[in-house]
């Protein structure tokens, strides 16, 4: 643990620089939802990390063509689908995603017991359960457990519940100042542009589970909203990312650099 210690201190890309890292927390999306919204998304500009929550073909297909990078999205709470244990939750997530080393937990739940677990047994290296909003010069920093947190930047659920606006033009400075600039979204506000918190809990709450997780193209269509939301807000982040020409690194890739 020393010599981790010491490679934390750095120098790293993202002392002086913004490094963008984009992420996605599946959240037992249906094919038609990831569809929607991969196809919407410059996933080779991306190198996009999914958190994945079920056996999705299509996250399947994109990454064995390389396309994306896969992480395990668990659920530890009570009523999960993924398990009545924690052992049992994890070895579930890991089936949909054998080579995954990254984690980020429904709800962000976090716990020494997981965490320890995650190391020790299933060999992760990172994990990515602090959501912040808009907070700057964010480094990795290592948990007790060895496990290297990788810090949150920007949610678009955190942004919409905070009434930060559809635009991410009045908080420009803090998108362009150095640090790590992990960006979190989910595939169902990606498809249906969500404008605001309530407008997408009233869809969930009109959906059984079965329903949410069936989610149909038509039914997207009939539904998204249509003026700016959430997807506008991520677009808005990878064009300027794009524009002032930052470094875009996966989650793999920040390990790596953090233990060179």
């Amino acid at each position: 643990m020393a010599a981790l210690v010491d490679k934390i201190a750095g120098p790293h890309l993202w002392d002086d620089q913004p490094v963008f890292c984009f992420t996605s927390d599946i959240d037992w999306a249906s094919e038609d939802v990831i569809e929607d919204y991969f196809r919407k998304l410059p996933l080779d500009l991306l190198k996009l990390t999914t958190f994945v929550t079920h056996d999705s073909q299509i996250i399947r297909e994109n990454f064995e063509k390389g396309r994306i990078s896969r992480g395990i999205h668990p659920n530890f709470l009570p009523g999960s689908s993924h398990g009545n244990s924690f052992r049992e939750v994890i070895e579930t997530c890991v089936s949909f995603a054998p080579e995954a080393t990254c984690t980020r937990s429904h709800r962000a739940f976090d716990v020494t017991d997981t965490a320890h677990m995650l190391k020790n047994e299933f060999h992760f290296k990172c994990c990515s359960n602090t959501i912040t909003t808009l907070t700057q010069r964010i480094t990795p920093y290592w948990l007790e457990s060895k496990l290297l947190q990788i810090p949150v930047f920007f949610e678009e659920g955190s942004f919409l519940y905070n009434q930060l606006g559809l635009s991410i033009q009045p908080y420009l400075k803090h998108f362009t100042s150095p640090g790590l600039k992990v960006i979190s979204f989910h595939p169902v506000n990606m498809a249906f542009n969500t404008p605001y918190i309530a407008w997408m809990r009233q869809i969930k709450d009109s959906l059984s589970r079965e329903e949410f997780n069936n989610i149909s193209s038509e039914m997207i269509e009939q539904k998204k909203n249509r003026e700016k939301g959430a997807f506008d807000l991520v677009m808005e982040i990878i064009n300027l990312a794009q524009k002032i020409q930052a470094p875009i690194l996966s989650l793999d890739e920040i390990y790596q650099k953090t233990i060179e």
